[in-house]
C-alpha cells in the first residue's frame, strides 16, 4: 500500500541513496524537468512552542533544502516537490523528481514504490528503536513511594 503523498519525501530519503539517485537520474534522462521555483538551500530558523506556557522560542538554525518542479514525460506531466532538513540539494532534487514521477504514474512507479516501502521500513525500525530507548527511561513513581516496612 502506498503511503500518503506527504510521507513520500521522508520515506524516499530513508531508502538507499544510490538507488534513489540512479532511478531519478534515469527518469531525468528521458523526461523534461522544469523548475517551478528556484531551488533553495540554506539555513532556516527553527521555531518551537514551549509545551507548558505555549510561548514560541527559537531552537536554532537547521540546514534546509527545497525544490519544486514540473516533470514532463511521454506518459504524462506532474508537479513534484521535496523539502528536507539537509544541505544536499542534489538529493532533494532527485526526491522531487521521484515525487513527480509517482504523481504522473510513470512506468517507473513499481520501482519508486519499492523504494518507498524500503524507506518506510527503515523509518519504522528507527521509530521502534527510539520507542525502546524511551521505554527504558520510564520510572514507576508509585514504586518509589511505597514503604519498605
Amino acid at each position: 500500500m502506498r503511503p500518503e503523498r506527504e510521507d513520500w519525501t521522508a520515506a524516499l530519503a530513508a531508502a538507499d541513496k544510490g538507488q534513489v539517485a540512479a532511478l531519478a537520474d534515469r527518469i531525468r534522462d528521458r523526461a523534461t524537468v522544469e523548475p517551478l521555483a528556484a531551488p533553495r538551500e540554506g539555513l532556516m530558523l527553527m521555531q518551537l512552542r514551549d509545551s507548558v506556557a505555549g510561548a514560541a522560542f527559537h531552537l536554532g538554525e537547521i540546514p534546509m533544502a527545497r525544490v519544486h518542479l514540473r516533470l514532463t514525460a511521454p506518459e504524462g506531466t506532474a508537479e513534484g516537490g521535496a523539502a528536507l532538513m539537509s544541505d544536499d540539494l542534489a538529493l532533494v532534487t532527485r526526491l522531487a523528481i521521484l515525487d513527480a514521477a509517482l504523481a504522473a504514474d510513470l512506468a517507473e512507479v513499481p520501482e519508486i514504490e519499492a523504494l518507498l516501502a524500503e524507506g518506510m521500513a527503515a523509518r519504522a525500525e528507527v521509530q521502534a528503536r527510539r520507542a525502546l530507548a524511551l521505554d527504558r527511561t520510564r520510572v514507576d513513581f508509585q514504586l518509589l513511594s511505597e514503604d519498605d516496612a
